[in-house]
């Protein structure tokens, strides 16, 4: 396991201030300074890498408060887990993409992408917890099996609509294909939930490590199916089938078009776009 905060190089909240003057995120790095006391906190060091990273391992966070910035693209095999204790604020930045198996997000952790989240090739879990204590993240887009979060975390990407999400109402960054209220019991598999009885987000993650859906099949087909998505079948007849992958790897407008033809002679109705962006997702091309 590789810590987030001690990848890179120390830096100062002024040096990133001279350096990424006029990005969108800067405000809200540098206010990881101003809200930690540096008396009850300790004094926050920012952590520079600058390039990309390609991992093999999950990388997950320590207690904080810290604050790191990975300029290029994040890739990991294991899971990317952002938390800290109670109330100590703290940031990680992406300039780039990210891919990594899961993505968790909780307590005070904020976590900023400015190109695409993908989980798991577009089926695994981003969770988000705790977001009274200011979890939050956002990114450009995100593709994902399922966007878990609580009824007090947020999530801002422009394609959530091309993932699941279960949340609450109240935020007007998305709109919950399962709303926080929903009975959970007849929406999830039975493996999601813990021995109280309550909806786990790290057993949502082991189903999605193991190839499985959190969602009951026919609850994620439907709604799959109804934001016009591939089903899980459909996207693993794909890959297994050696003629498809053969199309997949050209990745060009017409092998999409006969690939949406054969899932459509299947009974898969997904558009050319979305199962474009679909398949990218899984052999981990660009998604723009």
């Amino acid at each position: 396991m590789i810590q987030v905060d001690e990848l890179g190089e120390e830096t100062t909240f002024a040096e990133v201030a001279r350096r990424f003057a006029g990005a969108s995120w800067l405000a809200s790095f540098l206010e990881t300074e101003q809200l930690n006391d540096p008396e009850t906190n300790g004094i926050v060091v920012p952590r520079i890498v600058n390039a990309g990273l390609r991992l093999d391992d999950t990388l997950k966070s320590g207690p904080g408060p810290w604050a790191v910035i990975i300029d290029g693209d994040l890739e990991t095999s294991g899971d990317l887990v952002c938390t800290t204790d109670d109330y100590l604020t703290s940031t990680l930045i992406v300039t780039g993409n990210v891919r990594a198996r899961n993505v968790r997000f909780a307590a005070s952790a904020r976590v900023g992408i400015e190109g695409d989240l993908v989980a798991g090739g577009g089926l695994g879990i981003v969770s988000g917890t705790w977001g009274d204590g200011g979890a939050v993240l956002w990114a450009r887009s995100c593709e994902a099996a399922l966007v878990l979060l609580d009824g007090n975390t947020s999530i801002d990407a422009d394609r959530c609509r091309r993932t699941l999400v279960c949340g609450s109402t109240g935020w007007g960054e998305f709109t919950p294909d399962i709303h926080d209220h929903a009975t959970f019991e007849e929406l999830f598999e039975p493996a999601a939930f813990d021995e109280r009885g309550d909806l786990d987000s790290g057993r949502a993650m082991a189903l999605a490590n193991e190839g499985r859906s959190a969602l009951r099949p026919e609850v994620e087909n439907r709604l799959r199916g109804s934001k016009g998505l591939a089903t899980r079948e459909a996207l693993a007849w794909l890959a297994s089938d050696p003629h498809c992958r053969e199309l997949m790897a050209l990745g060009d407008d017409r092998s999409m078009a006969v690939l949406a033809e054969q899932l459509a002679q299947r009974g898969h109705a997904v558009s050319i776009e979305s199962l474009t962006r679909s398949v990218r997702a899984m052999l981990g091309a660009r998604l723009a």
